[in-house]
């Protein structure tokens, strides 16, 4: 089924906001280089000074920015079909993610999404954790005979191994790896380029290299798991049909490919190098955690034990995503007309709402710039259905939750039952973090493993 392009991607953005308190702050620039070094920062600075609703400049787009639940709600929700994902995703990231989910809207957005359905269906988790377990034991196993061993690099290189098995029924190594490492990393920095030219010589170039080759590794796999059985979601998304019995062009595939393997990997590199973060800062935490999953006397978790079996390791998981969320800001664009916070926006109006921020609002959490994953437990996120929204809602929320959940933990708790880890400098926490693209620790997180 094809979809013609939108009349709205066509029109440039509205940038009349007179009507809306705040400031654009330096001309051109914005407060585009303070948000990217410190987002909490620089948003706090703007509601204590304008409330909720402000325009401001940030990532070289002037924009609206609304600060609170009641506002991830209302942008993701969208009952009114009133604001784009896709262009809200475009001017950052629109050539890199091409084709992928993030860039579709309404009815071609659910379209897609049913390419994705049965790869994410219980039977097909299930054999999900069957695949990753011996590749999570066999590296996190290694990782205490390191010397000057850094987290970060090699949790990354651990999950991308991970995600070739999963994703792409691969078992790669050395050159191939590199090279495949290597492509999402150049694509990683494309987004964040200052000069936004697909020329020779630019980081966005260089960028754009790396998403042509991962497109020519994703369309290429695409013809071999046609009219094949297999557990890996290549196969599934493969095999995948239409609602009239087609199968989805190997482009379409590659693409969503492309976009939901980079998804995945990066966010829960992100993730799991945050939570040992806070974990090498907080022994009494780990222990509580190598406590809980002694009494499940199994080497590894299981499927089944993902929910209520592992409940510390659940508030563990919600705790890091509420400090640091996979996605910092969700950015939609107007279509129509729509009232924010009282504010009335012209259609093609930038939006920010931050799940960054509002999952540190002071008015909501207790202590909210602490580590505590015991707040799940007093259920201090239920006083608003999305005060904890790092996954989104509505028609985007991203489908790959679950898999993110299970991959967080099947890896945690290996490293938690192998290891009690500390840090390697006696400075690290509260230490330089990065936020952007994904959020770790700009040291790359060195740590000692002591093995339990």
């Amino acid at each position: 089924m094809e979809f013609s392009v939108p009349d709205y991607a066509q029109r440039p953005d509205n940038k009349r906001l007179s009507h809306i308190p705040g400031s654009f702050g330096t001309p051109l620039l914005g407060d585009t280089f303070a948000f990217v070094m410190d987002p909490y920062k620089v948003l706090h600075k703007h509601y204590q000074q304008y409330g909720d609703v402000f325009k401001a400049s940030l990532t070289f787009q002037k924009m609206v920015v609304a600060l609170g639940p009641e506002y991830v709600q209302q942008m993701t929700l969208d009952s009114s079909r009133s604001f784009s994902t896709r262009m809200g995703y475009d001017g950052p990231m629109g050539d890199f993610f091409a084709g992928g989910l993030l860039m579709k809207d309404f009815d071609e957005h659910k379209f897609h999404r049913r390419i994705m359905q049965t790869a994410f269906k219980i039977d097909a988790m299930r054999s999900y954790v069957d695949l990753m377990q011996p590749i999570i034991e066999a590296q996190i196993s290694q990782w205490g005979k390191c010397d000057d061993f850094q987290f970060y690099p090699n949790v990354k290189t651990l999950l991308l191994d991970v995600g070739a098995k999963v994703f792409l029924g691969l078992d790669m190594e050395g050159a191939e790896t590199r090279a495949l490492n290597q492509s999402f990393l150049d694509m990683n920095e494309g987004p964040m380029a200052l000069i936004r030219k697909d020329w020779p010589g630019l980081k966005y170039r260089k960028g754009m290299n790396g998403r042509r080759a991962l497109e020519r590794f994703f369309v290429d796999l695409v013809p071999q798991r046609r009219g094949v059985s297999g557990s890996d979601m290549a196969t599934y998304f493969a095999n995948e049909r239409s609602e009239q019995g087609e199968y989805y062009s190997e482009q379409v595939v590659g693409e969503h490919l492309i976009f939901l393997l980079l998804a995945a990997h990066d966010t829960t590199t992100s993730a799991l190098s945050m939570a040992s973060y806070y974990l090498a800062n907080d022994i009494a935490w780990q222990d509580r955690l190598y406590e809980e999953l002694k009494c499940l006397d199994k080497p590894a978790l299981e499927y089944d034990d993902l929910g209520t079996a592992v409940p510390d390791l659940d508030h563990c998981f919600k705790e890091t995503l509420r400090l640091n969320p996979p996605v910092p800001m969700f950015m939609r664009r107007t279509v129509k007309e729509v009232e924010v916070g009282g504010h009335t926006l012209a259609p093609d109006t930038m939006v920010q709402v931050s799940p960054l921020y509002v999952q540190r609002m002071e008015a909501w959490w207790r202590d909210p710039h602490r580590f505590d994953p015991d707040r799940f437990a007093r259920e201090e996120h239920k006083q608003h259905s999305f005060l904890w929204a790092p996954f989104g809602g509505g028609a985007h929320k991203c489908i790959g939750l679950h898999f993110a959940d299970m991959l967080f933990k099947c890896t945690l708790a290996q490293l938690v039952m192998r290891y009690r880890i500390r840090f390697a400098k006696t400075d690290q926490y509260q230490g330089k973090i990065q936020h952007f693209p994904f959020a770790k620790p700009m040291d790359n997180l060195p740590l000692v493993l002591e093995p339990r």
